[in-house]
């Protein structure tokens, strides 16, 4: 009988064969020849290159041996760990022989062993293989690529930060673009390899994107790899032009390098192409989508192929043996994130519908049986919602019900109001969509109340609330009359509960709901308010009461929802965006609180038709007027402050109230530097400044008015001086304020004068999605526009430009040429150097204490509220140096000490914050420190010393200190202390 031993040995052993064995031990034998003792124990080394052939034939064949069912063994572990050090060894001696059979059998090991094995020893795995890539010999480094292409492609992400430097050790970005940008005739295999390598590293690590897209010549060098007749080097290369994409910069430079890219990408969609490269080409869509001028350019110079390819991949499939494949399921998920471009206006949806975009996506929403199901022509709606519950319920292609959702919503918010039937290729299946969407809505509210949520969740209440607001009529009333009949059974107490949930929230007793159950909660209740048949029980149970608080304690909490489903977060990939600060307005944003909110608030106050809501909103008037206001001014979404301004016109106030207008605006009751006289029929006249009326409305200025001399503009006969005096205030502050009586003659003025928002605020129509806000700014005065009418010169300090050149004037200090009118309402230290009679009020020119860059922002922001130009941020700003980065951010150094003795308190609380944002070395923190002391700037100084406060003993012990008196010195040591107090 066997003892224990031997069975525990042979169970340990099952699965092995004797195969196995002999070829391990042939292994060792061979690994034992490169054995050396060494302090700290042996190690292998051979530099005999026989012996190192003999060890990597061994190795080959040991791995040829590993069945799927051995490698997770743990004796293939233990080998697997003997035979790194040696292949990796030879790998390093640099034989090109050897070398290339090494890595060959680098990348025979990452496809045999398993994933958790290869992890475990990554760093010894990819730190010779990495060194490789510098190698001259094309077989080695398409092999070396290709292994470390694999190893990267599952590494997980706790090992990220070491792999990572240790592709910085070795160079690995430099060689391979190196060898890309050389590669002549080299096989399209080897570009493969490398690109396809490229490409893995950026998408991984942001940093290294930078070297790749301001590398000229290797961009130029792609062009001419993308026309390969191997589809696969196509393929990588639009990998690697996705992984550049992620970086904001890095898009900006491939829009802005010549339609070459875009072409490329729309050529790859074509259903004719393999799955793979249609993908890829999808992918970069996706990537260019995320931007504003990513989208723009592609709708606009390849609108209606790019559409085609999204619809034709988004249709062209069949399941096979009743299920869909893989391939066929990432291409779908592919087309369908770029199908995100119909969430944006533009001509685009024109093609979409045109193609049967409705058919489309209740193909992707309901199985083939359930479709078969729907009847040739209508039927009533109860036969139609079973058709869709019974679809539904079947839960097919859940990964894509998300994306269906979003377009849908898409498609119904950027609708033509004229947008009918007639114009739909299947009238029933649009139906039919409507029908799962406000199915879907319904289940959703039902989970919230389990506290259950999901990105479909939110995704499908947000597509029933653009149903229902929709601007074309034709779907708004589909949606409503669909969504009622569903809500009908529990309507009155979902509405209870919403209205008790979010008083509850915003009284403070209850604080414990997620934030995007919150935004369902919103959305739930702006869909309830657009409904007839429940609205009034809405207002009954103080709706808009509760919406008012609930909106009050957000904006004074600053309140932000985290967005749940921006294009990238829920494609079915880990794209690691950078660069991609906010820099223009976002319709929502992470304000969706305030949008939804406002949005259903509106609703609610333009249908509050009996006498106790009118009483209510009468005796609140004041402060929900000052509070709408306050979060117009404040915003950064421009969904807020849309239906901040739609729900300000139910209270005779039209426009976009902005710090910037209520400056500008107090001008207008001010003649002093007025120019321009506008006299009506009956002699009646208003002065006002040139400038400001060529900028904010051109219309109403005649093109034979050039100079800044006195002139006189006759008005026509229809127009009324009380309604003339109105538009002046929009035109000067943005909005204005106006009863019913002036509001038809304000209409015709508006039109008259090209004022398109003014007059959708005049007519109260409802805000369209995603409409920009029109902004407040008199940026283009300070160019031809209106330079004729330019009364002051601004002279910068320092020395002269060698090449500064002004088209208007001989100056040679470099100037700008400004307008008292605007310099006087933005400033009162302005105004009090200018009007004051003294010396430089007589003067054609001031000068003012600052460098040019700083001055040139300082007059931005008088004309724009805006600090502009920003310095470079993301890639651009790290990859400055010290030097470079000191000099973008001293102008604002500049502003900040001259803001505060100007008391220009935005300004300073703005300069504040790019410094605090900037500042990211101690040699940049030691220079600010000693300009804040020489301007008595104490709370600059404080700044600067709690960045350094951490560093403070090195930087004693260095004497890096020494340039600093005793008196900063001892400010930076005292904010180390507190810091380690805290």
């Amino acid at each position: 009988m066997r003892s224990s031993s031997t069975k525990q040995v042979a169970e340990n052993n099952r699965g092995l064969n004797g195969r196995f064995f002999t070829l391990r031990s042939r292994l060792y034998n061979a690994l034992s020849l490169g054995l050396r003792n060494e302090e700290g124990g042996r190690r292998w080394s051979c530099t005999d290159v026989e012996t190192q052939r003999h060890v990597v034939r061994s190795i080959d064949a040991f791995l040829d041996c590993i069945s799927s069912d051995m490698s997770l063994h743990p004796l293939v572990k233990e080998s697997v760990a003997d035979i790194v050090p040696a292949l990796g060894t030879t790998l390093l001696q640099k034989n090109d022989a050897v070398m290339k059979l090494a890595s060959k059998v680098f990348v025979k090991m990452v496809n045999v062993i398993p994933s958790s094995i290869i992890e475990s020893l990554v760093l010894d795995i990819v730190h010779p293989i990495s060194s490789s890539l510098s190698s001259c010999h094309v077989p080695v480094v398409t092999l070396c690529a290709t292994a470390l292409n694999l190893i990267l492609s599952y590494l997980s992400s706790k090992n990220e930060r070491d792999v990572w430097k240790v592709l910085e050790e070795t160079e690995t970005i430099r060689y391979i673009i190196r060898h890309v940008r050389y590669g002549g005739s080299k096989p399209a295999e080897f570009f493969f390899e490398a690109i396809s390598l490229l490409s893995r590293i950026l998408q991984r690590w942001p940093s290294s994107r930078f070297c790749v897209w301001n590398n000229n010549e290797l961009m130029e060098v792609l062009s001419p790899l993308s026309l390969e007749p191997m589809l696969s080097v196509k393929a990588a290369v639009l990998q690697l032009y996705s992984a550049i994409a992620l970086c904001r910069n890095g898009a900006k430079k491939l829009l802005d390098s010549g339609n070459l890219p875009l072409q490329l990408m729309v050529e790859s969609m074509d259903c004719l192409n393999p799955n793979y490269l249609q993908l890829a080409g999808f992918t970069l869509a996706e990537c260019f989508a995320v931007s504003e001028e990513g989208r723009l350019k592609m709708i606009e110079s390849y609108g209606e192929p790019l559409v085609k390819s999204i619809i034709s991949a988004l249709n062209s499939w069949s399941l096979q043996s009743g299920k869909i494949t893989k391939e066929q399921l990432s291409l779908i998920m592919g087309a369908c994130c770029a199908c995100k471009i119909i969430c944006w206006p533009g001509k685009h949806h024109n093609y979409f519908w045109k193609l049967g975009i409705e058919s489309v996506l209740l193909k992707l929403l309901l199985d083939d049986f359930h479709i078969k199901q729907i009847p040739e022509h209508f039927s009533s709606l109860d036969e139609l919602e079973a058709i869709a519950r019974d679809g539904l319920s079947a839960n097919f292609l859940p990964a894509v019900k998300p994306h269906v959702w979003d377009i849908l919503g898409g498609l119904a918010a950027h609708c033509a109001e004229d947008f009918t039937a007639q114009m739909l290729n299947s009238e029933l299946h649009l139906k039919i969509l409507i029908m799962c969407a406000c199915l879907g809505f319904a289940v959703s509210l039902r989970l919230t109340r389990q506290r259950c949520q999901t990105v479909e969740n939110e995704l499908v209440t947000r597509a029933v609330l653009l149903l229902i607001y929709s601007p074309s009529k034709y779907i708004s009333s589909q949606a409503k009359s669909i969504l009622s009949g569903i809500l009908k059974p529990l309507a009155k107490e979902d509405i209870k509960y919403l209205l008790d949930t979010l008083n509850a929230t915003s009284s403070g007793i209850n604080n414990t709901v997620p934030d995007n159950l919150q935004v369902i909660h919103l959305i739930s209740m702006a869909c309830y308010s657009g409904l007839p048949q429940y609205r009034r029980y809405v207002m009954k149970n103080q709706g808009i009461q509760i919406l008012l608080s609930f909106i009050q304690v957000s904006s004074r909490n600053h309140v932000h929802a985290q967005r749940m489903n921006t294009s990238l977060h829920y494609c079915g990939h880990n794209m690691k965006m950078c660069c991609y600060e906010f820099e223009e307005e976002d319709w929502q944003g992470d304000e969706m609180f305030m949008v939804f909110g406002l949005l259903g608030l509106a609703e609610l106050v333009h249908h509050s038709g009996s006498v106790k809501d009118q009483v209510w909103l009468k005796s609140n008037e004041g402060q929900l007027i000052s509070q709408v206001q306050e979060i117009c001014i404040n915003s950064f979404a421009s969904g807020s402050k849309w239906y901040c301004a739609y729900l300000l016109s139910y209270f005779g106030f039209y426009g976009f109230p902005s710090k910037l207008g209520n400056r500008i605006g107090n001008a207008l009751s001010n003649d002093g530097n007025t120019n321009l006289t506008l006299v009506l029929a009956n002699q009646e006249h208003v002065n006002v400044h040139g400038v400001i009326l060529r900028v904010r409305c051109p219309s109403l200025f005649p093109s034979e008015v050039k100079t800044s001399r006195k002139n006189e503009i006759r008005l026509s006969a229809h127009v009324n001086h009380q309604a003339l005096l109105k538009l002046l205030e929009y035109v000067y502050s943005g909005h204005l304020r106006a009863g019913e009586d002036l509001v038809k003659r304000l209409k015709t003025l508006a039109k008259h004068c090209d004022l398109q928002p003014l007059l959708q605020m005049l007519c109260r129509n409802r805000p369209k999605w995603r409409t920009p806000v029109p902004t407040f700014e008199l940026t283009s005065a300070l160019g031809p526009n209106g330079r004729c009418f330019s009364d002051i010169v601004l002279e910068a300090k320092g020395h002269t430009f060698e090449e500064w050149k002004c088209e208007s004037c001989t100056l040679s200090q470099p100037h700008l040429h400004a307008h008292k009118a605007i310099l006087c309402a933005s400033s009162d230290h302005m105004r009090a150097l200018l009007c004051s009679g003294m010396q430089e009020s007589q003067s054609e020119s001031i000068k003012i204490d600052l460098g040019w860059k700083a001055l040139v922002r300082l007059v931005n922001w008088f004309y724009s509220g805006k600090l502009v130009p920003k310095p470079k941020y993301g890639c651009l700003w790290h990859n400055l140096n010290e030097e470079e980065k000191l000099e973008q951010v001293i102008p604002y150094v500049e502003l900040y000490c001259l803001s505060d003795s100007w008391l220009l308190e935005d300004l300073h609380k703005e300069c504040s914050r790019v410094i605090v944002n900037c500042l990211d070395s101690v040699n940049m923190a030691t220079k600010i420190i000693q300009i804040g002391a020489d301007c008595f700037q104490w709370d600059l100084v404080e700044l600067a010393a709690k960045f350094m406060a951490p560093s403070f003993h090195h930087l004693r012990n260095s004497g890096q200190l020494l340039e600093l008196d005793e008196r900063l010195v001892d400010i930076v040591r005292a904010a180390s202390v507190a810091r380690l107090s805290q």
